[in-house]
């Protein structure tokens, strides 16, 4: 449960905090946003949800075999949607935030991971890789991280855990809706 609060803690805190509008930040300010909420409260039991499909504006998925989605899809300010998938051993996990934004994938990635460093999380330098911008993180998480960017719809996804290769379950029967956003692979 404590890797499903470090992603959550990541989407609330780190993502996008930089190009919120002022209501967004406000919001964020009082704890009134869904993954603020999420956060806050007690980790939900997991329960496998392997084949079943989760079909967002952005990107549909059929959850894979021994994977679960602990919360339900989230909207975030800015036409966004927040989901988390965690494999039922726990690691890895894969967060996705998906908002419309003018910052580039690049200038996302360099605030997010400031960010981070700020919260003790280590990251390699940002590397472009398969037209998105990727860096390993280490420290208080472990993991990887992957920003994209097509016509001012940016994403944010970040894989945690142990072994991370485990990920390819999951991004193997990821089907976007929009070119650029997502990974095709963890790391």
């Amino acid at each position: 449960m404590k890797l499903i609060a470090l992603l959550m803690l990541f989407v609330t805190i780190f993502c996008f905090s930089n190009i919120s509008s002022a209501a967004a930040q406000s919001a964020q300010k009082s704890g009134n946003t869904p993954t603020a909420h999420a956060y806050r409260s007690k980790a939900p039991q997991l329960k496998e949800m392997g084949g079943q499909e989760v079909d967002t504006k952005y990107f549909k998925v059929i959850i894979p075999a021994g994977w679960s989605m602990p919360v339900p899809v989230q909207s975030t300010p800015h036409n966004g949607v927040t989901a988390l998938f965690v494999s039922m051993s726990q690691s890895p996990a894969v967060s996705i935030t998906v908002m419309e934004t003018p910052a580039t994938a690049k200038q996302l990635g360099e605030m997010t991971l400031e960010n981070m460093k700020k919260g003790g999380i280590a990251s390699t330098p940002l590397e472009e890789k398969d037209g998105m911008w990727h860096s390993n993180l280490s420290g208080k998480g472990k993991g990887s991280i992957w920003f994209g960017d097509n016509n001012g719809i940016a994403s944010v996804t970040v894989i945690t855990g142990d072994d991370i290769e485990k990920a390819e379950d999951f991004f193997s029967v990821l089907s976007p809706k929009t070119e650029r956003l997502f990974p095709k692979k963890a790391q």
